[in-house]
């Protein structure tokens, strides 16, 4: 599987490459007033206005450090109605792939408050994989792609 690669404290995650449409550097983000925390902001992307959310800040519950390296990933993820909808990721050190990474196993523990983090693959440096489609709360997913 190949993979692109990022780090939230000291550790490695990776997106499946098939989940990813482009990786840009960080932008401005434009914040918004009554979300949670990992909700970035938004940016101006295609004509469209895409939701950014905060990998470090969801996981780690500490805000992306600005480094040359942090990129925001823009995926597709599955809006309310199911179609596929543009949505940035902000994530740290976000500039290698990862053409050796083994099919993810799973950990063997459920984590309902973090459902979207999936197995792990490697042996030396593991990765643990980010499901795309789990990231946001169906709440949170109905507001964030209010328009749809």
């Amino acid at each position: 599987m190949l993979a692109l690669t990022f780090e939230i404290a000291g550790q490695r995650y990776g997106l499946n490459v098939t989940q990813i449409v482009e990786v840009l550097p960080a932008l401005p983000l434009r914040r918004l007033p009554h979300v949670p925390e990992y909700i970035a902001g938004v940016f101006r992307y295609r004509g469209s206005m895409v939701p950014v959310i905060d990998l470090s800040q969801l996981i780690a519950g500490k805000r992306a450090a600005a480094l040359l390296s942090t990129r925001i990933v823009i995926v597709r993820h599955p809006g309310p109605s199911g179609a596929g909808r543009s949505l940035g990721l902000l994530a740290e050190r976000a500039t290698n792939l990862d053409e050796a990474a083994a099919e993810p196993m799973s950990t063997g523990f459920r984590t309902p408050q973090a459902s979207f983090l999936g197995g792990i693959s490697g042996a030396g440096t593991m990765i643990q994989y980010v499901n795309v489609e789990n990231l946001l709360p169906d709440e949170l997913r109905e507001r964030l792609f209010a328009e749809e």
